[in-house]
């Protein structure tokens, strides 16, 4: 039997080079700047329990949200400052919780007129089929927004970092 999968991709073009967004985006302290929350979906407030760089298949954190809830985050790929690739499991949120297994997030940086073009996909692994039709309606229009508002975030901060310069 096969796993139902809900997958939203967003794309964006952020200023600067492929390696400097890709720095950017696997910075230690970037979370908390992007991901600020989007509707009743909360912001990470911090990260903890890290054992290895952003850039290091196996290195993995906690992250903590601002509904008190933890998620799991583990690098699962890594190609130089073109791709990367992560596992999100053991969602502190029931809702998600009882509706996920877990989830992967893929991240490519190319460059583009106007710096990087980054195209962001996470997949979340529903629990059984029954589980992947309201995961999808909470992918479809909440994730969505939280992942346009985190890459909204990179562009801006980015740009501003870009025009100090």
């Amino acid at each position: 039997m096969t796993v139902p999968k809900v997958a939203i991709t967003r794309h964006a073009v952020i200023p600067g080079t492929p390696e400097e967004v890709f720095r950017f985006i696997a910075a230690e302290d970037v979370l908390p700047k992007v991901l600020t929350g989007y509707g009743p979906l909360p912001a990470v407030v911090r990260t903890s329990d890290r054992t290895g760089p952003w850039d290091r298949p196996g290195s993995a954190r906690r992250i903590h949200l601002a509904d008190g809830s933890t998620v799991r985050e583990q690098v699962t790929d890594h190609d130089g400052s073109n791709f990367f690739a992560y596992r999100v499991w053991e969602f502190g949120n029931p809702i998600l919780r009882g509706l996920a297994d877990d989830a992967r997030g893929e991240w490519t940086f190319a460059a583009a007129p106007g710096g990087t073009q980054v195209s962001w996909t996470y997949t979340f692994t529903a629990k059984n089929s029954l589980a992947a039709v309201p995961l999808s309606g909470i992918a479809r229009w909440l994730w969505r927004g939280y992942m346009d508002v985190c890459l909204d975030n990179a562009v801006r901060i980015m740009g501003e970092k870009a025009s100090r310069s």
